[in-house]
């Protein structure tokens, strides 16, 4: 027998990272009958803002002796166990409560389904599918309206009467299961196994049935992108689930983290199907030939592919070759280089040397250390970003050494860190490709993120 959680929660504002629950409410149901239920005031640790307390005329006195939320945690465990979880517009309730329960280092995970998609699906024609219109349209008495147990007994109403007269148990079945029909699914997965994968940022791994890593993918939510896979119909989607038998993931805890996993894993592992992270905006690129002999090109202006990444160390990318070429020419005047230092295929480069070439090559290895290091630098200072970690007591990081990305890692939110070489022991998976810099520039114009600066060697907080 199936058993659905309908629940609805009241709350001091709607973001589920700022603001708290204050009530909850929960009727377990078979779709014919109450089984059990449960309801509690809860005590948000902070104030309850008037526009709140005039919608639901819950103020500061009611929760000031009622339960903190990890006080009725377990209670919600237990009388959730073995549930679907419902709502009406799921979202906003169940982001809240695994919000809570992630605060307690709990893992909330449930199938869902939201009583607005449902009535949409099946009760066509309605101006509207708010609460208010369908409590209207079922005829229901509510007494308590914006209370939680008030909305959650019309929710269950709702869904009982859905349940009973116009869903099937197929209708059922794809509604919990996002749409996705176990049919399309590749031979080795069930969807069992996708609803058990983390709502979480990271990267994730489909393998074929000899175990071998076929594509590597970052998702800020892993279980919506697994979903999403196996749900599309293109090409690349029917590809991908023609061969996929087995999936594994590592959560990061934030994007910008799995970001930069997800390259180290496509450049390591190389999987056949990842033909976007080969994916090149960026067709030429600039390469260090670290066997080059004097008077051999050093730095060559290439196309960026597998074969050149095997023989030669990449320091740039482009866009294009005219912008390639145009770069590496300012290089040599910039530099007073002698042109014998680079190599285009499309045009000689104009010398800068000052006739001396002969005084670069017999100090060769210096002058190329110093050149290399002016190159490889993208940053003006060194630095490193803090995120959210896996779990609530634990912040993941980017580290920025020698003015470039270095590597990933994690920390306990508990330990403090004042040198440079610290961060680097605490470095989980230590690289550098020149994506990796323009991941992290990109990244930080678009959204804010705090920065620790590592500059002589003294720790400072920059948001």
């Amino acid at each position: 027998m199936k058993k659905y959680a309908v629940t609805d929660i009241e709350t001091t504002g709607g973001l589920y990272n700022r603001d708290k629950i204050i009530e909850i409410a929960i009727i377990v149901t078979d779709g014919y009958t109450i089984l059990e239920q449960f309801e509690s005031l809860i005590n948000p640790e902070r104030s309850i803002p008037y526009s709140i307390t005039r919608i639901t005329r819950i103020n500061n006195d009611m929760v000031a002796d009622a339960p903190k939320f990890y006080e009725v945690a377990k209670d919600i465990v237990e009388i959730m166990e073995g549930c679907i979880f419902i709502a009406h517009n799921v979202k906003f309730d169940y982001g809240f409560i695994k919000q809570e329960f992630k605060n307690l280092g709990y893992p909330f995970n449930k199938k869902r389904l939201c009583t607005v998609k449902l009535t949409r699906r099946h009760v066509p024609g309605l101006k509207s599918y708010g609460l208010d219109n369908l409590i209207k349209y079922y005829g229901l008495k509510v007494t308590q309206r914006h209370r939680a147990y008030g909305d959650t007994y019309a929710t269950y109403e709702i869904f009982k009467d859905l349940f009973q007269n116009e869903m099937n148990e197929f209708d059922l079945k794809q509604a919990i299961n996002e749409g996705l029909d176990a049919t399309v699914l590749p031979n080795g997965l069930s969807i069992d196994e996708l609803q058990e994968t983390p709502e979480t940022p990271g990267v994730y791994y489909l393998s074929n049935v000899h175990k071998r890593i076929i594509y590597v993918g970052k998702a800020k939510n892993i279980k919506t992108r697994l979903f999403q896979h196996f749900r599309k119909l293109s090409r690349k989607a029917v590809n991908i689930a023609n061969q996929v038998y087995h999936v594994h993931h590592h959560e990061t805890g934030h994007e910008l983290i799995a970001l930069l996993l997800e390259l180290h894993e496509i450049k390591t592992l190389r999987p056949e199907l990842n033909k976007a992270l080969r994916r090149n905006n960026y067709t030429y690129a600039l390469y260090y030939n670290p066997k080059a002999i004097p008077e051999k090109p050093l730095l060559l202006l290439l196309r960026n592919n597998k074969k050149n990444d095997l023989k030669y160390e990449k320091i740039k990318l482009f866009g294009s070759k005219q912008s390639g070429d145009g770069y590496l020419q300012n290089l040599i005047i910039e530099h007073q280089l002698c042109a014998k230092y680079g190599r285009l295929r499309s045009k000689e480069l104009v010398c800068n040397c000052g006739g001396v070439c002969s005084l670069f090559f017999e100090h060769q290895q210096e002058y190329i250390e110093s050149l290399l290091d002016s190159q490889r630098n993208e940053f003006d200072y060194d630095f490193v970003i803090l995120t959210d970690g896996r779990e609530p007591n634990e912040n993941s990081f980017a580290l920025i050494s020698n003015q470039r990305f270095r590597g990933i890692g994690f920390i306990s939110k508990e330990e403090t860190l004042n040198q440079p070489e610290e961060w680097v022991d605490h470095l989980t998976h230590e690289f550098f490709y020149p994506e990796a810099n323009g991941i992290i520039k990109t990244y930080m114009s678009k959204k804010p993120l705090k920065m620790i600066s590592l500059n002589n060697l003294s720790v400072k907080s920059i948001i």
